[in-house]
């Protein structure tokens, strides 16, 4: 794995990437939510604390953002 596969990117990047609202990512991640999306990436946690700091891996996002745009392909054949 190349090191960008590894970079972490925090909350306004994701929203700034998916063009998601910061409580729509944290519905698609609450597998309570009738928004949940079990395809969504996971946040990573940054600290040991329960309420500590999380962010995302980058190529996850990404990734997921392809998903979405094969969908769309998908739907209009």
């Amino acid at each position: 794995m190349s090191d960008s596969n590894y970079t972490l990117i925090r909350l306004p990047e994701v929203v700034r990437l998916t063009g998601l609202s910061r409580s729509c990512i944290y519905l698609k991640i609450n597998n309570k939510s009738k928004y949940f999306d079990a395809n969504f990436p996971r946040p990573v946690p940054l600290s040991s604390e329960i309420r500590g700091g999380v962010a995302w891996l980058l190529a996850e996002i990404q990734e997921w953002i392809l998903s979405r745009l094969k969908v769309r392909s998908e739907r209009k054949n």
